[in-house]
């Protein structure tokens, strides 16, 4: 049976460091031999070759040239998971796919009212979602009193696990009249829109106010 090490060099190979491994020995070049011809220690193409971290542009430029392959060649392997970490991106895309239930404002309201009830058996319709919040579901607005905030028609996620607003953050909230999307206030306590209609103003509260959740995200449909 063949170990891993020698079926990586018949396979394609993914990462740049794979790639870098394989184009060296096929020059029948040790890494030491790579790193004089680049300029580096021995330790550094160690490094890349095991994906402790990838070379620079203008680096892998040197090797390719050393290692008589394409730049690009190099370049388009899978980056190590070190470096995949640093980009900006990394975070977002770490986070979990989502198919996000979406409800209406009533079946939003009977959410809160039975802590057991399930959005999926409401669901009208399904967006997916990244989000590291697992109880989700999303709601269609078309609210004038928040309409700076979420125009007509966007999508609103709600994180239903989490009832604790934090000031100046958008919750639903279960009034009188129902539930509503409105900022969050907390001195002194009140429900604030999101609006430049002088007909709505925010809603003073004497306590807490009931919440079906915190909004995490909204999608606006065009």
């Amino acid at each position: 049976m063949q170990h891993d090490a020698d079926l990586a060099d018949i396979l394609e190979p993914l990462s740049i460091g794979d790639r870098i491994r394989s184009a060296r020995k096929k020059r029948g070049l040790s890494q030491a031999d790579l790193a004089e011809r680049v300029g580096v220690t021995q330790p550094a193409v160690a490094n890349w070759e095991s994906g402790v971290h990838d070379p620079r542009r203008l680096m892998l430029a040197k090797i390719a040239e050393a290692l008589q392959v394409s730049a690009d060649w190099l370049a388009s392997g899978v980056r190590s998971a070190v470096e995949t970490d640093k980009h900006p991106a990394a975070a977002y895309i770490r986070r979990p796919l989502r198919h996000t239930p979406v409800i209406s404002f009533a079946d939003a309201a009977r959410l809160y009212e039975d802590a057991s009830a399930d959005p999926h058996e409401a669901a009208e319709d399904y967006i997916p979602v990244t989000s590291g919040a697992e109880k989700v579901f999303a709601v269609f607005v078309d609210d004038e009193a928040i309409d700076l905030a979420f125009p007509k028609n966007a999508i609103v996620v709600i994180d239903y696990a989490d009832r604790r607003p934090a000031d100046g953050s958008f919750g639903l909230f279960m009034l009188e009249e129902g539930p509503v999307i409105r900022r969050y206030r907390d001195n002194p306590l009140r429900l604030e829109p999101a609006t430049m209609n002088p007909s709505y103003g925010p809603v003073y509260l004497d306590a807490p106010p009931k919440v079906i959740g915190c909004v995490r995200v909204s999608i606006r449909i065009h």
